[in-house]
């Protein structure tokens, strides 16, 4: 008896342990009905909306999903800088770019079918019993008619006791291709 005592506490500890060293990924997203994203259509990354401590976590996020969008050729893309010089050109740097009527003027002034905006909400490492990198992000592909034509809700957190080491930057990316994977699922041929 004490000895399966023993082997289920054990069992218990190495289970406890396994679930604090794991990363977790939270994800939900939707596709509106009848506008669902084209393969091969037009878009652009906006700067997203930074909601965290961290004072270029939206830069930094939405550069990572553009990335990994790119990396995956589901649409054309206008490139970063041209982006912002076309913002700049437009009077559209500096105001709200998630709303979406602020979306649909910057995706006539761009000139594409959509953009893809959002926000980040966690950029960092949470204290408390062991210090673990969080990212937390909303992500609209808000079309040129204002028609939000794809959106979600996106967070990872990663395991710092794992011994994996990750960091900040790496559930950053594993954040963007998560994204970018979903609106891949998402999108029609």
């Amino acid at each position: 008896m004490a000895l399966l005592r023993s082997a289920i506490a054990a069992a218990l500890m190495v289970w406890a342990l396994t679930a604090c060293a794991s990363g977790t990924s939270s994800l939900k997203d939707f596709v509106a009905d009848g506008a669902a994203p084209k393969r091969g259509m037009a878009i652009a990354v906006l700067p997203f909306e930074n909601l965290s401590a961290h004072p270029h976590a939206g830069q930094i996020v939405a550069q990572l999903i553009a990335t990994e969008l790119y990396n995956r050729r589901l649409f054309t893309q206008v490139e970063e800088s041209e982006v912002r010089r076309r913002l700049v050109e437009k009077r559209l740097d500096g105001k709200e770019l998630g709303r979406e009527t602020v979306a649909r003027e910057a995706a006539d002034a761009l000139a594409v079918d959509a953009v893809l905006v959002g926000s980040v909400q966690d950029f960092g490492y949470r204290y408390g019993l062991r210090p673990d990198p969080a990212v937390a992000a909303t992500v609209r592909l808000v079309g040129r008619d204002g028609t939000v034509r794809w959106g979600g809700s996106f967070g990872e957190v990663g395991g710092a006791m794992s011994g994996a080491g990750d960091t900040v930057t790496a559930i950053a990316q594993k954040l963007a291709a998560t994204v970018a994977d979903r609106l891949a699922a998402r999108t029609a041929p």
